[in-house]
């Protein structure tokens, strides 16, 4: 799996989360939409730090010490809190949240999937009857 897979799921998400908030602001109201796209960029923010640290760690010609401590330091702490303070506020209702959380797992299983089924299209049969 490429790390281009990280971005296109994260331009993905952005984008579904868009079209979850016109929806959900139509049948559940402003507020619920909002939280489907705040917990959307929530998850997105978080699959953007792990992309980071583990190109940091798989490349090698990056793979410097102190980017990867930064990026763990900063990840974990600081991405988390922001976590926090949105449930804390409680300005969106937790289940748009989750909802918009799970969007970005919904989008890599599709697109996983339909990786899987078109490489998998693709191959021809070594035993093919004529």
């Amino acid at each position: 799996m490429e790390t281009s897979f990280i971005y296109r799921t994260i331009r993905t998400s952005a984008v579904v989360s868009c079209f979850a908030f016109l929806a959900a602001w139509l049948y559940f109201g402003f507020k619920f939409g909002a939280g489907i796209v705040v917990g959307t960029m929530w998850g997105c923010l978080n699959l953007y730090a792990i992309g980071l640290a583990v190109k940091a760690l798989i490349v090698p010609e990056k793979a410097k010490k102190g980017i990867i401590i930064l990026i763990l330091v900063l990840k974990f702490p600081l991405i988390y809190f922001i976590g926090y303070l949105i449930l804390r506020i409680n300005c969106f209702p937790i289940l748009s949240l989750l909802a918009g959380f799970t969007v970005i797992f919904l989008i890599m299983l599709s697109k996983a999937l339909g990786n899987s089924l078109l490489t998998g299209a693709r191959k021809q049969p070594e035993n093919s009857v004529k």
